[in-house]
């Protein structure tokens, strides 16, 4: 293997190069939470552009192209919000997009909303509950959230099955438009404050590689890099 030149940086444990973004990415048993990047667009597009993914949305047009996901992309991300691709680790490869999540601050100081949807052949597994574990964690420790919020298309049981399991609880049920087509379905709206994420957490802890600090840590030994991690 060469040796990296004066203008290479190594790739992280987490799959992505050092100098794709500033946010962290934040680790799980089997996930890695990455910010995006432009060359996610195609993967992006390919696992939205579903659908079955689409019905339980209302975010999301169908059908979803790359253009699409290139508008997202080049969208400014919140100090206070997160955006991050959900990719689940591999044994002898990168890890693997499966799908996005989000925390959506809406231009408001109020409280963030959280969003997550996943490509269909990853469904019924637990990433997105392991994915909004980490997430909603994330923004209660390092970000010092109070409350979240979270909506669900009342057609969506699978996706209120992931957010109860959070310890959301039901506060009320609106119209809302759906992206695209403007058709108004039911939503339920859902809720978690600080008081009640510290009194049921119980899942594992989960791991945050900054990338600052992964920087500093790639030293003159770059052969023994490995990334400073802080557990929550």
């Amino acid at each position: 293997m060469s040796e990296l030149s004066e203008i290479e940086e190594p790739d992280s444990p987490c799959g992505w190069p050092l100098m794709a973004a500033v946010r962290p990415a934040i680790e799980t048993r089997r996930l890695i939470l990455r910010p995006p990047v432009d060359e996610d667009a195609e993967t992006i597009a390919r696992l939205a552009n579903s659908a079955a993914v689409a019905r339980g949305l209302v975010g999301i047009p169908h059908p979803y192209r790359i253009e699409h996901a290139r508008v997202w992309l080049a969208e400014p991300v919140d100090p206070r919000g997160q955006r991050h691709l959900v990719c689940r680790k591999g044994f002898d490869a990168a890890p693997t997009p499966i799908g996005v999540l989000t925390l959506d601050m809406h231009g408001r100081v109020g409280p963030g909303w959280i969003g997550c949807w996943l490509g269909e052949r990853h469904w019924g597994q637990g990433f997105a509950t392991e994915a909004c574990h980490a997430a909603i964690d994330y923004a209660f420790v390092h970000q010092r959230h109070e409350r979240l919020l979270f909506a669900c298309r009342v057609t969506n049981p699978a996706g209120r099955r992931v957010i109860e399991k959070c310890g959301f609880q039901m506060v009320a049920q609106e119209l809302a438009s759906v992206v695209g087509s403007g058709a108004a379905v039911a939503i339920d709206r859902f809720r978690i404050d600080r008081s009640t994420w510290e009194s049921i957490r119980a899942w594992e802890p989960l791991r945050v590689h900054d990338h600052e600090a992964e920087k500093a840590e790639w030293g003159e030994r770059r052969g023994e890099f490995q990334a400073p991690v802080e557990r929550i």
